[in-house]
């Protein structure tokens, strides 16, 4: 690629409209010469060098492409007759170089063209046969803190959102069940491509929760080939510091869902919302990551059953996460997987779960989040359904022994 820069300076005398008539006829030119690419002009702003009042610059595919442009009969007739007899001074530079296929922005962000996916999960909503008891939970074993509550619903959050998880009272129900999920997106561009997305895809576009509503600038929702609905959204309400409970998550990271279409699933989340693979469990389990670059913001479960497995949360330290197992322990909250070491995303945690709080709650420490290149370039492993892709701290393999 040929980038050629012209810098130049009218004469003092020359009138308004005759520079008005020459900045013209330079902005015509890729009118007539279609080699020319990228071509640009404006008036100096720099504060230390004036010697020049303007400046074009355009980019060819070859020297050839060039010389063609500066040796035609039109450009020479120009130069002589235009030109030349109204500028006062010019300096003109020609150099080849290679695009970069990517450069950092301003914010150290890589540049793509990929579609976006959601951004992060915010919220999970979960149907709980005890509205109270589950709160309580909530607050005690999981560390969240109670914002607001009725007799039919309960709002709990982890950090600075408006919250974590919303619990809804639903007496005829034998044990809770996660019914939606819900996450943010960085613009309203994004939102409407995804929306545009789902539309694409066949799938019907739903109203958000009416009380959500009023938490968001703007969103819709979709039910995904589980029954499950999926609610994306722009500019979720915040607080201005997290709660002062000394020992609480400071983030919701991803729901496990197990799905019995498995393959629809994948494409539904991967080819409609664009979340990006970052891991296989080959015939059994897919880590998917949204724009926050966790490991995973979801993961999907080829199963027999239709249901959210765990919802997950981030803890601040590996004390934090110990701290609370010894809670677990002291109350004889049932911890229904105790340590794990997860060699996917690095994290180590510890599950609770009892059935009529919904489903396992993890909490973690140490989840690995990508690198912005590494966001843009992972390629996803294929890794056997062996216990060391799973817990590095579990024993099972036929070669165990010999490790």
């Amino acid at each position: 690629m040929i980038k050629h820069s012209l810098s130049f300076r009218f004469q003092d005398d020359v009138p308004d409209d005759v520079r008005a008539s020459v900045l013209a006829a330079l902005a015509a030119l890729p009118d007539h010469y279609p080699a020319m690419r990228n071509w640009s002009m404006g008036e100096n702003i720099s504060t230390r060098d004036s010697t020049f009042t303007h400046c074009m610059t355009v980019e060819f595919d070859s020297n050839d492409d060039l010389l063609a442009y500066l040796h035609s009969d039109a450009h020479e007739t120009f130069v002589r007759q235009t030109w030349r007899p109204v500028i006062a001074q010019q300096a003109i530079t020609s150099y080849e170089y290679t695009e970069r296929p990517t450069a950092p922005t301003r914010s150290g962000d890589i540049v793509t063209t990929r579609p976006h996916g959601p951004f992060g999960l915010e919220y999970a909503r979960i149907e709980v046969p005890d509205l109270s008891a589950t709160t309580d939970f909530l607050q005690y074993h999981v560390g969240l803190q109670l914002e607001a509550h009725t007799d039919e619903y309960a709002y709990l959050r982890a950090d600075i959102e408006h919250h974590s998880i919303e619990v809804i009272h639903a007496p005829g129900r034998d044990v809770g069940h996660t019914v939606a999920v819900g996450y943010s997106v960085e613009s309203e561009d994004v939102l409407a491509q995804l929306q545009k997305s789902v539309v694409d895809a066949g799938f019907e576009i739903l109203d958000l929760q009416e009380r959500q509503q009023g938490f968001c600038e703007n969103g819709f929702a979709v039910r995904d080939p589980n029954g499950l609905v999926v609610e994306l959204f722009t500019e979720f309400q915040e607080y201005a510091e997290p709660p002062h409970t000394e020992i609480r998550p400071v983030d919701l990271i991803h729901p496990f869902i197990a799905t019995t279409r498995y393959a629809e699933s994948m494409e539904f989340y991967t080819e409609v919302l664009n979340f990006q693979a970052s891991d296989h469990i080959v015939g059994s389990t897919t880590f998917l990551r949204g724009e926050d670059r966790y490991h995973h913001s979801l993961a999907l479960q080829n199963n027999k059953q239709d249901f959210v497995a765990h919802l997950c949360f981030a803890m601040k330290s590996l004390d934090h996460v110990m701290r609370m197992r010894a809670r677990a322990l002291y109350k004889g909250a049932p911890i229904a997987s105790d340590i794990v070491n997860h060699s996917a995303s690095t994290s180590i945690a510890f599950y609770l779960h009892d059935p009529k709080f919904g489903p396992r709650f993890e909490l973690c420490d140490r989840h690995r989040v990508f690198t912005p290149d590494e966001h843009e370039t992972h390629r996803a492993r294929r890794m056997p359904a062996d216990p060391r892709n799973i817990d590095v701290w579990r024993p099972a393999a036929d070669d165990w022994g010999r490790f």
